[in-house]
C-alpha cells in the first residue's frame, strides 16, 4: 500500500484544535462580546461546571497549540530553501487581507491578521539553527510571562489599595447591543473597534509572545521530524506524563478558583486576571500533553482519531467556517440567540457546529484535493516560475 505524501498527525492535530478554539471563541460569540463566560452565564452548577471545563481544559491552550502547528507548517513551506522566502511572505500577506475581512464581517477574535504579521516576523528565524531557536523560545516565553506577572501584581494593587476605582462594573461592548437586535452592516463598527482594542491590545499583550513563542517550537518541531512515524515514544510518553502530572492539576486549580470567584457576591478581577495569567504560564503543559496524546492515539489506535483528519486538512476553511455559522446561529440577522441560551447549550452547538464541519470537509475532499480557501491562498501564494 502506498503511504500518503502528507503526515497524519499535523492535520490530526489540526482538526482537534480547530475544536478547542471554537469552544473557546463560542462564549464571546453567544454570550458577550468582550467578557465572554462570566458573570450571570456561570451561576448555577451545570453551568458552573462546563465553565470550569472550559477553563482549564480549552482556554489558553489551543491557540498554543494552534500556534504551534503554524510554526510546524512554515517549515514544510519553506523547505530550508531561501528562495522560498518570498513565498511566505505572500502567504502571510494573504493571511492578513484575509484577517481583514474576518474580523470586519464575521469574528472580533480573528487570529489570521496576528498570524500573517507575526509570521513576518519568523523571517529572520527560518535558516538559524535549532540551538538559536531553543534560545529565542525560551527568552520571549520569560518576556511575556514577566510582562503577565507585572500586570497581575498591578491590578491586584490597584483593587487592595484602590477599591472604589478598581470596583467598576465589567463594562458590555457596543458589539452586544447590535448582536441583539440590529443588522448585519451595523455590526462591522463595533467589531471592528471590538478587535482593535481587544486583538490588538489585550490579546498582544496575554497571547502574542506566547503565540510567538509556540511558533518558534513548531519551527524546531519540524526540523526534527518529531510529528513523522516512528513516533519518539519515550518524548511522547514524557509530555503525557508532564502534563497530567503537572499541567492538568495546575489548570483544575485556577479554573476552580476563578468560577468560584465569579460565583461570589463580591467578584475580585484580580483574582480572576491572576488566574487567567498563571493558567497561561503553564498552558503549553497541557498543550503538549494533547499532541503526546493524539500521537499516542495514532500509534496505537488510529481509527480512534483519523476521521478529524480532513478538517485539518482544510483547518483554514473550517476556521471561516465556524465563524460563519455562529453569525448565522447568534446573529439577529439568521436565527438570533444571541444572549438566550445558556452556557451548556452553547457548547453542544459549538460541537455540533465542529462535528458538521468534520463531515463536510470529509465529503468535500472525496472530490477536490484541497479545501476551497486554502485553494485561493495556494493560487496567490504559488510560484509563478516556469517548470
Amino acid at each position: 500500500m502506498l503511504k500518503s505524501e502528507r503526515d497524519i498527525a499535523p492535520d490530526v492535530l489540526r482538526g482537534f484544535a480547530l475544536f478547542g478554539i471554537l469552544v473557546v471563541n463560542i462564549p464571546f460569540m453567544a454570550l458577550s462580546s468582550e467578557n465572554g463566560a462570566r458573570g450571570e452565564y456561570v451561576q448555577g452548577a451545570l453551568n458552573g461546571s462546563v465553565a470550569l471545563v472550559m477553563l482549564a481544559l480549552f482556554a489558553g491552550k489551543f491557540y498554543l497549540l494552534f500556534s504551534f502547528l503554524f510554526g510546524f507548517s512554515s517549515g514544510y513551506i519553506v523547505k530550508n530553501e531561501r528562495s522560498n522566502r518570498w513565498r511566505w511572505v505572500r502567504r502571510c500577506i494573504v493571511l492578513m487581507a484575509l484577517g481583514g475581512l474576518h474580523f470586519t464581517f464575521l469574528w472580533h477574535g480573528d487570529i489570521l491578521f496576528m498570524y500573517g504579521a507575526f509570521g513576518l516576523l519568523l523571517i529572520p528565524f527560518f535558516f538559524r539553527t535549532d540551538r538559536t531557536l531553543k534560545i529565542w523560545t525560551r527568552i520571549i516565553y520569560s518576556i511575556s510571562s514577566t510582562i503577565l506577572i507585572v500586570l497581575g501584581s498591578l491590578i491586584y494593587i490597584a483593587e487592595r489599595y484602590f477599591p472604589e476605582e478598581s470596583s467598576a462594573p465589567l463594562p458590555e461592548s457596543g458589539l452586544d447591543e447590535v448582536l441583539r437586535n440590529s443588522t448585519f452592516l451595523e455590526s462591522i463598527a463595533p467589531r471592528v473597534d471590538l478587535w482593535v482594542w481587544g486583538v490588538l491590545g489585550a490579546g498582544l499583550i496575554l497571547q502574542g509572545g506566547f503565540a510567538f513563542a509556540a511558533f518558534l517550537y513548531g519551527l524546531r518541531t519540524q526540523r526534527s521530524g518529531f510529528l513523522k512515524e516512528p513516533f519518539d515514544t519515550q518524548r511522547i510518553s514524557r509530555m503525557i506524563k508532564n502534563g497530567l502530572i503537572f499541567g492538568l492539576p495546575i489548570q483544575v486549580v485556577c479554573a476552580t478558583i476563578a468560577i468560584r470567584n465569579e460565583q461570589s457576591a463580591d467578584v475580585s478581577e484580580a483574582i480572576n486576571l491572576a488566574t487567567l495569567f498563571f493558567a497561561f504560564l503553564a498552558a503549553p503543559l497541557l498543550s503538549m500533553f494533547y499532541v503526546g496524546v493524539i500521537l499516542k492515539l495514532i500509534m496505537t489506535k488510529p481509527h480512534l482519531v483519523a476521521w478529524m483528519r480532513p478538517a485539518g486538512r482544510m483547518s483554514l476553511t473550517v476556521y471561516i467556517g465556524e465563524s460563519v455559522l455562529a453569525s448565522i446561529i447568534f446573529g439577529p440577522w439568521g436565527l438570533g440567540l444571541f444572549q438566550k441560551l445558556e452556557i451548556w447549550v452553547v457548547m453542544l452547538i459549538a460541537l455540533a457546529i465542529w462535528l458538521l464541519l468534520v463531515w463536510a470537509s470529509t465529503q468535500w475532499l472525496k472530490r477536490y484535493s484541497q479545501g476551497p480557501l486554502e485553494w485561493v491562498v495556494h493560487q496567490l501564494t504559488r510560484s509563478r516560475k516556469a517548470t
